[in-house]
């Protein structure tokens, strides 16, 4: 992967973590940016040491959305080319929407725009009373669109919908109640010691288990309730018949970590 111009990444203990690193620039979440953000995703995605997947930001902001120095040339673009700019932001949401490892956000400072949509995108989203989350977009004149996608399966339609038209700002503890944010931690400090105790707890469970779950979760979760428990029962066949549920009650009984096989590497971890 990279080398890389907006991000940095870096892979230790079975945890990739991948750092906003345009901080005098308050992270923006341009082509460049995006462009990154999908090849380092896709890269620690398909990595089998990488067991779990952190997004978090250098500086005082978290990702102040798209840049609006790019996105005020549009009406000089041709059309075709003002329709592909978002594109690679589209193509990082599909990706998170696949991804088949837990992914955690820390957030410690504003996340707008699509700085919003991007946290959004992760399975569990800690924060600091730093972190302030807003979608701002009719102040300058454009409506949120591609980020709906992500938050309208995270926050309450009312809700988010007084927040696209009025652009206000939430808190952390707003975010917390409405139940975007998981955790709110009372400092940076304790952010990153949060975001480790996750990342070990995420670390303990079955790689197959999750990569299989995510998937089924998302395919689930857009059918209706009795479309769901039909298509269940064929889902939860591969877990049923697979390894890991023997080693799991193996580990169980005898009172020991259980020693999982990644699927695609056949190598075992504890």
């Amino acid at each position: 992967m990279g080398p890389f111009e907006a991000i940095a990444v870096a892979v230790e203990d079975g945890v990739g973590t991948i750092t906003l690193d345009q901080p005098d620039r308050r992270n923006p979440l341009d082509r460049t940016m995006s462009g990154e953000l999908v090849e380092a995703f896709s890269g620690l995605f398909a990595d089998d040491a990488v067991r779990v997947v952190v997004l978090r930001a250098n500086g005082p902001a978290f990702c102040a959305g798209g840049d609006l120095r790019q996105m005020g040339r549009f009406s000089q673009m041709p059309t075709a080319e003002a329709f592909d700019w978002p594109g690679r932001i589209v193509e990082l949401n599909r990706l998170m929407l696949a991804a088949t490892k837990p992914v955690l956000a820390a957030v410690d400072g504003p996340a707008f725009a699509g700085g919003m949509g991007l946290a959004g995108m992760c399975d569990v989203l800690l924060a600091t009373p730093q972190a302030r989350f807003a979608m701002p977009e009719v102040k300058v004149g454009i409506f949120p669109m591609i980020i709906v996608a992500q938050l309208s399966r995270s926050i309450p339609r009312k809700h988010l919908l007084e927040m696209m038209f009025t652009g206000d700002a939430i808190d952390a503890a707003e975010a917390y109640r409405l139940g975007f944010v998981n955790r709110v931690y009372p400092d940076a400090a304790a952010l990153d010691e949060g975001v480790k105790a996750y990342a070990e707890r995420f670390k303990r469970a079955s790689p197959s288990a999750v990569r299989l779950g995510r998937r089924a979760f998302n395919l689930l979760s857009e059918m209706t309730a009795d479309q769901a428990l039909d298509a269940a029962q064929f889902f939860v066949m591969p877990f049923h018949l697979g390894d890991d549920i023997v080693e799991g009650a193996d580990a169980f009984l005898e009172r020991r970590p259980p020693r999982w096989a990644d699927p695609t590497s056949g190598d075992a971890h504890a």
